[in-house]
């Protein structure tokens, strides 16, 4: 019997990611495009679901380009 090998291909999608401080928490962050960071409406955002004791979320802005990116964030361990 021949031995078959399968190769799963990585996602090759470029990301930013960080950790910034915010209402005493560490968040971890990322999007799924290159050389972006969180804007005050995002932190303006993860502080208000901060307040409504959520622990992650998803995350959406705007790139330079005018260009709609999705993310994450979630409260750091």
């Amino acid at each position: 019997m021949k031995a078959t090998s399968i190769h799963h291909r990585q996602s090759k999608t470029p990301i930013s990611k960080g950790i910034t401080q915010i209402c005493s928490h560490y968040i971890e962050w990322s999007f799924n495009d290159k050389g972006l960071h969180l804007s005050t409406t995002d932190m303006e955002y993860i502080t208000n679901a901060l307040i409504e004791n959520r622990l992650d979320g998803e995350l959406c802005t705007i790139a330079p380009n005018g260009k709609t990116v999705n993310g994450r964030w979630n409260i750091q361990w």
